[in-house]
């Protein structure tokens, strides 16, 4: 019976010793870029639904300073300290109330948003303002 691979045989022992750190770091990387991404969408749609039930609420208490006050708080409090509200603006017009909401997401581990570009989260809400009119006014 003949050899197929007649000759020297090169030695393969030890390769994945310096092939797996690599693997397991690039996985880990991406997992944390996959995890980062899936915070940052959460959280637009965490702030997202909370602004414009703010919004309403405010609209509701026809837009005065105590409604507005009273929904910014219910807003703060309904978020939570994960996250980091940087600007809110609130306007009133004759027919509506606005919102506009600057925020940070939270990060995981490292401050990877940075490198994927979801470093803030920007919305903005517009509901027009409700007046309570009871049965028989004009």
């Amino acid at each position: 019976m003949t050899r197929l691979h007649a000759g020297s045989r090169r030695d393969d022992r030890g390769a994945g010793l310096v092939a797996l750190p690599w693997s397991v770091l690039a996985y880990l990387t991406f997992l944390t870029l996959a995890v980062q991404a899936a915070v940052y969408f959460y959280s637009t749609s965490v702030l997202t639904a909370v602004g414009h039930d703010a919004t309403r609420r405010a609209a509701f208490g026809g837009g005065s300073p105590a409604a507005i006050a009273d929904a910014e708080r219910w807003l703060r409090s309904s978020i939570g300290p994960a996250v980091d509200v940087e600007k809110l603006r609130w306007s009133t017009t004759g027919e509506t109330v606005a919102l506009e909401l600057t925020a940070k997401p939270p990060t995981v581990l490292i401050d990877a948003s940075a490198l994927i570009g979801l470093r803030s989260i920007e919305r903005r809400f517009e509901v027009r303002r409700e007046l309570a009119r009871f049965a028989g006014s004009p």
